[in-house]
């Protein structure tokens, strides 16, 4: 409870009536002191903010946390339903129509007021719906949409390793988190996933079927096994597998013996066109450059037969690499160009799938 609500209800007669303890202080003198809203960001199905002034819309529509109820906005991410309440004027304020075009764009749920008389003995926009209409928002929450129910998504993450010798390698920065995120995100929205990757150190996702490789060859081999025994749906490249390799290399560890040591490399198999004319899946393959990025971009994607290019960048900080954000444009065939701001990888791969996936859904 805000302390404007304590106005209206007491704390102890909320909590009694609702036979919850109820939280009215970021610090309160507790053990737990001030984390509160932190375990409940983990522990809450979803969140119901009711009645839900203009005050606490502009907060939560601009990330201010100055108490406990905004606070936990900030920290949370279930599926989250605002119920209006105010008077008429404050309704239309255009700073209150900014703040829930916002939080609207961001997926949470608001319901509409009700007219009638105000607490003012007014007239106008403004009451709290009735309780119908609320619990069938609730249990609205926790219906999601599951768009990809039914379609298999093969979806390649992280670097791979290729030796040089027992204790070295050659390999790059690719963390995984992007291949992750977007394996998570459609299996989220009801997808049958398989998910190839690189060695990497994040945790297995539930529900997901992960298949390990640590070489280049051996994600070759897995995804053309698993292209010649399923029907894909789409295939999302988002793993960096190396462009070179070592040609036997030594079994045992090289010495320094000199001041420089020589290496050759082999070219390994572009494993995307390797592919490309043995599916009709809907194809996304990443880009990861440094320059020239979406003349690059567009190039690669006509090279490799991919549907779908995602362009990001390693030079660019919170992008790319070895982040848990990103920024990227996405192109297609069909000549679109979508730019998605920076944003956690996870909310971006989400973002991969609603703004283009999802037009080729049937």
């Amino acid at each position: 409870m805000t302390k404007s609500a304590q106005k209206f209800v007491g704390k102890a007669t909320f909590a009694a009536l609702s036979a919850n303890e109820v939280l009215t202080d970021i610090f309160p003198d507790t053990p737990k002191a001030g984390l509160e809203h932190i375990e409940l960001s983990h522990t809450m199905d979803g969140i119901i903010i009711l009645p839900a002034t203009a005050n606490i819309l502009g907060k939560a529509a601009n990330g201010v946390a100055d108490d406990l109820v905004s606070t936990l906005l900030s920290v949370c991410e279930q599926p989250t339903l605002f119920v209006p309440a105010m008077n008429s004027r404050m309704w239309e304020n255009p700073a209150t129509m900014d703040a829930i075009s916002k939080l609207k764009n961001r997926e949470k749920a608001i319901l509409n007021p009700d007219s009638g008389y105000l607490a003012s003995l007014h007239e106008g926009t403004g009451r709290l719906p009735g309780n119908t209409e609320i619990m069938n928002a609730i249990r609205e929450l926790f219906s999601p949409p599951l768009p990809l129910k039914n379609i298999h998504v093969l979806v390649t993450a992280g670097p791979t390793h290729e030796s040089i010798d027992p204790v070295r390698y050659l390999t790059n920065r690719s963390s995984g988190k992007m291949g992750f995120a977007l394996a998570e995100v459609a299996r989220d929205l009801g997808a049958d996933v398989t998910l190839i990757t690189g060695p990497v150190f994040l945790p297995d996702p539930a529900e997901i079927h992960i298949i390990n490789v640590t070489t280049v060859h051996q994600m070759l081999e897995s995804i053309q096994k698993c292209i010649s025994k399923s029907k894909w749906d789409y295939i999302i490249m988002a793993a960096a597998p190396a462009d070179y390799y070592l040609e036997g290399p030594s079994e045992s560890k090289i010495k320094r013996k000199s001041e420089k040591l020589s290496l050759s490399l082999s070219t390994a198999p572009d494993i995307l066109k390797s592919i490309k004319d043995s599916t009709d899946s809907v194809i996304v393959a990443f880009a990861l450059e440094t320059e020239n990025g979406k003349e690059e971009a567009l190039r690669k994607m006509k090279d490799k037969g991919a549907d779908y290019i995602i362009l990001n960048y390693a030079n660019e900080e919170g992008a790319g690499f070895e982040s848990s954000t990103n920024r990227v444009t996405i192109f297609s065939k069909n000549g679109d160009e979508i730019n998605l701001k920076k944003d956690r990888k996870d909310r971006i791969a989400r973002k991969i799938f609603k703004s283009i996936l999802k037009k080729q859904l049937p």
